[in-house]
C-alpha cells in the first residue's frame, strides 16, 4: 500500500512542481481527469483508479505543468468581451444603430 502514496519528499524533489504541494496536487488532478475522460470515451481500459495512475506518473516524473502563454485566453479577456457585448446590447446603442441603419438605407 505504501507505493500508492506520494510523500512530501517526492514533491520537494520534483523539478516540475518546484516543491509546491499545491502545484503537485493540481498536476495529479489534471492528469487524473484526463485519464478518466479517456476511459469514459473508450480509448483506454483502467485496471486502477485514475488518481492512482496519476500518482504513479507523478512519482515517475512523467507529469509536467505548462505555464499560460501571453496569447492564452484569460479571465480578463473574457470579462472584456462580456463588457463589450453588454455595451452593444444597451438600449441607447440599439437606438443609435437603428438610426444609423435608417440613414444608411435612406429610410
Amino acid at each position: 500500500m505504501s507505493d500508492q502514496r506520494v510523500y512530501l519528499d517526492d514533491i520537494y524533489a520534483s523539478k516540475e512542481c518546484e516543491g509546491s504541494v499545491f502545484r503537485a496536487v493540481v498536476m495529479m488532478a489534471q492528469e487524473a481527469r484526463f485519464v478518466n475522460n479517456q476511459a469514459s470515451q473508450g480509448y483506454i481500459h483502467l485496471n486502477k483508479k485514475p488518481t492512482t495512475i496519476a500518482m504513479y506518473k507523478f512519482k515517475e516524473g512523467k507529469l509536467s505543468m505548462s505555464e499560460k502563454k501571453s496569447n492564452d485566453v484569460t479571465e480578463e479577456a473574457i470579462a472584456a468581451a462580456q463588457e463589450a457585448q453588454a455595451e452593444a446590447a444597451a438600449p441607447e446603442n440599439i437606438a443609435e444603430n437603428a438610426a444609423a441603419a435608417d440613414a444608411a438605407f435612406g429610410v
